[in-house]
């Protein structure tokens, strides 16, 4: 099992050059923002990882795609987490020598291959990310499954009064209001304005330790939210964090008690988006496995977790990234007929009479 686990100060971000100015968390949130109709929940650093897995492996055109994305630069936070990182590879898949042996999984039978990669994901979320992958995301042509997980629990470090919180109104995009339990706190919060927005950044307990503080990082504009998330610029966003950075003095935050429980998500548009193109139809991988087949980067997948209460945040994301053979010869079709249908017992001529029609609603 290829894993590492680390519960201390994380770095994230580091290993990829930077070409273009927007970091690849900004072109992921604007593409998301643009696809998603309801709360998004997603992790830049479980995708940049995944990636930063599949670097290491490969080599050519796929290494440079790679290397052109917008990568953040390192940075540092002081905040408790668990990360993991797993390869889970076709059992008669050659490896290049020096590689060290990874879980050997047999997709074709694609449910036990699921399953073994949700139990991984499980076991590394504390159980909060228990089903990213489905048996049909595996057949015999998957070679290998890049996966990663990150799981945070962290208090607040000026933590929330039970007694503070009251029954209001969150008002949603479409002018409806929701009743809520509101919390609500005095203490020192950066805060900063601007023409359309204004921010506030909610310490974690870590903060005062040394290194760069962590922070859930509140920005609410005057508009519609996934609107501006969708045109949101680098520059943009970094006046926003450096208005923050030079806030000072007490702020009252009121705010909802939330969890969002994404789903799966596919990456794969996003990531178009961002840059990656080749990779999606042709992949060199070659520093990982000397088969002579074309492979392919077939899915990223993404499932995250989030609880933001009194006593602070807890978070998790499991990332995979399958990676498939290409098909030697034409594609066979798959239909499930797992909805009701039209049958038809007769010739495929439309001018002669069928024997029997009729609709199955339930079997």
């Amino acid at each position: 099992m290829m894993f590492k686990t680390i519960t201390a100060t994380l770095a994230f971000g580091a290993g990829l050059c930077t070409a273009n100015a927007d970091t690849l968390s900004l072109q992921l949130l604007r593409t998301l923002a643009q696809e998603s109709t309801g709360n998004l929940a997603f992790s830049p650093a479980g995708a940049e990882n995944v990636l930063r897995a599949l670097r290491q492996y490969s080599a050519g055109e796929t290494l440079r795609e790679l290397d052109a994305l917008g990568i953040a630069s390192p940075g540092t936070y002081n905040v408790h987490i668990e990360q993991a990182d797993g390869l889970f590879v076709a059992q008669k898949l050659p490896l290049v020598p020096g590689i060290k042996e990874p879980v050997r999984v047999d997709f074709q039978h694609n449910q036990q291959a699921a399953d073994t990669i949700n139990n991984w994901c499980a076991k590394h979320t504390h159980n909060r990310i228990t089903k990213l992958v489905q048996a049909n995301d595996f057949s015999g042509l998957t070679a290998f499954v890049a996966t990663n997980a990150i799981y945070m629990k962290e208090k607040w470090q000026y933590a929330f009064d039970a007694n503070d919180s009251f029954p209001g109104e969150f008002k949603t995009a479409n002018g409806k209001s929701i009743p809520v339990e509101m919390m609500s706190h005095t203490a020192t919060y950066p805060t900063a304005s601007g023409d359309n927005w204004v921010a506030i950044a909610l310490p974690y307990a870590t903060a005062t330790a040394q290194g760069e503080p962590c922070y859930f990082i509140a920005i609410q504009p005057t508009g519609d939210a996934r609107k501006f998330a969708a045109e949101l610029t680098q520059k943009q966003y970094k006046d926003i964090l450096s208005s923050l950075k030079r806030a000072h003095g007490k702020s009252q935050v009121v705010m909802p008690a939330f969890t969002i429980d994404s789903g799966t998500i596919q990456l794969n548009e996003a990531l178009k988006q961002a840059g990656l193109k080749h990779i999606f139809s042709k992949a060199d991988f070659s520093r990982l496995t000397t088969t002579q087949r074309d492979l392919y980067l077939s899915q990223v997948l993404q499932k995250c977790y989030v609880n933001v209460s009194e006593e602070g945040t807890e978070a998790a994301a499991a990332t995979a990234a399958i990676v498939n053979f290409r098909s030697i010869g034409p594609r066979i079709p798959r239909i499930v007929l797992d909805r009701p249908f039209i049958w038809v017992i007769g010739n495929l001529s439309a001018t002669d009479t069928p024997l029997f029609m009729g609709i199955l609603q339930q079997p």
